[in-house]
């Protein structure tokens, strides 16, 4: 039995080698070098550990597609599927000559997200040069013909924001639903709400003085966006019925842990 067992472990290790060569030879060099580079939170290296986040390219945008092969994770980014078609990105900020230059957007992440940069600090060109070609490549050979997901980007002003999360935080929620989501959509950064990782610990041993702002909060920053690393997740990724499920779930987490 045991020379059965180490036999097939011989085997998947051999097929997913001969599958990760295959993909490589496929891609070309270049494009393999983006490839690593969207999986790889220190970039080459090139990123300094006094400011690196831990995080990659990967741990907010997939780089396949998500609508015919998904995998169960929601992800705050939308698909690398499409980008060179697109021609824009950050809602129009990213463009024209800038738009390869910045990796279809990448050079924005690179900064702010796996360097802490604030975003009106960011310089999306900073990302070197060589490293934005070889995502470029990366996402032109794993697009090809496909346009990827249409979505509008949904940018919200600081008003925006705050009638968005006061608006979700009053729907009746599920936590069942809740939990089910923050373990697909928040433990990247948030093991859970009790641990923090990435993202700052959401749940404390204490009630606040207002539990229903707290939970105003809640809704707004996952709808638009935190002032440091948290993304925003736009409704045709987390809909506000979704939103509502997680908070309630926050909700009867903090709850619980005050008693």
């Amino acid at each position: 039995m045991r020379k059965v067992v180490s036999l097939s472990i011989c085997v998947i290790m051999l097929i997913a080698a001969l599958v990760y060569f295959t993909q490589a030879q496929q891609l070309g060099d270049k494009a393999q070098l983006g490839r690593e580079l969207f999986h790889d939170p220190t970039f080459k290296g090139t990123i300094s550990p006094k400011v690196a986040t831990g995080l990659s390219c990967a741990d907010c945008h997939a780089d396949f597609d998500e609508a015919a092969k998904p995998d169960g994770l929601i992800r705050a980014g939308h698909s690398m599927i499409g980008v060179p078609q697109r021609g824009s990105a950050k809602g129009g900020m990213i463009s024209g000559a800038n738009f390869a230059r910045a990796a279809g957007g990448g050079g924005f992440c690179y900064e702010h997200f796996l360097q802490k940069v604030r975003p009106d600090k960011v310089n999306p060109t900073a990302i070197p040069a060589e490293h934005a070609e070889a995502l470029m490549a990366y996402f032109e050979a794993i697009s090809g013909d496909n346009k990827g997901p249409e979505f509008k980007m949904e940018m919200l002003d600081d008003d925006a924001k705050t009638a968005a999360g006061e608006k979700i935080a009053v729907m009746p929620g599920d936590a069942e639903k809740g939990w089910k989501l923050f373990g697909r959509a928040c433990v990247v950064c948030h093991p859970t709400a009790k641990k923090s990782g990435i993202g700052i610990r959401i749940v404390g041993t204490r009630l606040p003085r207002d539990i229903d702002k707290t939970v105003v909060r809640w809704a707004k920053t996952i709808r638009g966006g935190g002032s440091t690393l948290m993304p925003f997740y736009a409704s045709d990724i987390l809909s506000d019925q979704d939103i509502a499920d997680i908070v309630t779930f926050l909700r009867e987490q903090l709850e619980s842990s005050a008693r």
